[in-house]
């Protein structure tokens, strides 16, 4: 049984206001404050937290979309609570059982993800997640056995989204700091720059800073390539500009590519 300490614990980690949890869980404010004070928490409550803050943890997102929240779509909400305590419990069960017996391909641009003869079909929420819609087969047709393939086929969904969206995340952060900064240039040699050529070099550092925003946007559809990261740090090198070392390294982290297990740290 989750404990006060461990529910006042959740909301923390999960960045949420006494009002927002009370809104995502349906209850009152004064409700939420018994429980905080040390009133036990219910069992559901118990199982949306620790669901919420395990997809938190993978960098899925978890809540309703913007315009559920502001229209207080309860309805929604409560749907969208029931998918994640779902999802959550897939991706452990899958874990327990010593990760994804077979390495699905997933097409972020297409919706899909494959192994062999096998594919299962996703749509995108409002929210920025996903949720699995078919499951086909070449070979044959389908059966409940096929329940731990399909299991496999969601973790690997939810692991490319995770990558995704740490890859746009990382991507904008860059852009930004690139476009604060973009008149901290560095030149070669004894002369100095005339400031008709630093107002042209800050420029187009700027616009190097837009190519970043819009490669930052195609990750979320798996289209992003680290070479194209690359090529955009090279021109910036150029010109003189040098980012912080450490959001090159969130970017190149981001974008090769995590192990699984990386995902639960």
């Amino acid at each position: 049984m989750m404990s006060s300490v461990e529910f006042v614990e959740h909301l923390s980690v999960l960045r949420l206001s006494q009002a927002e949890a009370s809104q995502l869980l349906g209850i009152s404010d004064r409700t939420l404050r018994r429980w905080a004070e040390g009133e036990s928490v219910p069992g559901p409550v118990e199982a949306a937290l620790r669901a919420w803050r395990s997809l938190d943890q993978r960098q899925l997102p978890w809540k309703p979309d913007t315009m559920s929240l502001l229209a207080n779509d309860q309805d929604q909400m409560e749907r969208m609570e029931a998918y994640d305590r779902d999802l959550a419990q897939v991706l452990i069960e899958v874990e327990a059982r010593g990760g994804p017996a077979n390495p699905w391909t997933v097409d972020l641009a297409k919706d899909t993800a494959s192994f062999g003869p096998a594919e299962v079909g996703f749509y995108r929420l409002r929210n920025g997640g996903f949720s699995p819609t078919t499951y086909r087969r070449r070979d044959r047709t389908p059966s409940i056995d096929d329940n731990p393939d399909i299991q496999d086929a969601v973790y690997w969904i939810a692991d490319s989204f995770s990558k995704a969206r740490a890859s746009n995340k990382a991507l904008i952060a860059i852009a930004d700091y690139v476009r604060r900064h973009a008149a901290t240039t560095v030149r070669d040699g004894p002369a100095l720059a005339t400031p008709a050529d630093k107002a042209r070099t800050t420029q187009h550092v700027a616009l190097i800073a837009d190519e970043l925003d819009a490669l930052a946007v195609s990750a979320l559809d798996g289209k992003a390539r680290y070479a194209q990261f690359e090529g955009l740090l090279g021109q910036l090198h150029r010109l003189g500009f040098f980012p912080e070392i450490s959001l090159v390294s969130g970017v190149a982290q981001s974008m090769v590519g995590l192990p699984r297990s990386a995902l639960n740290q």
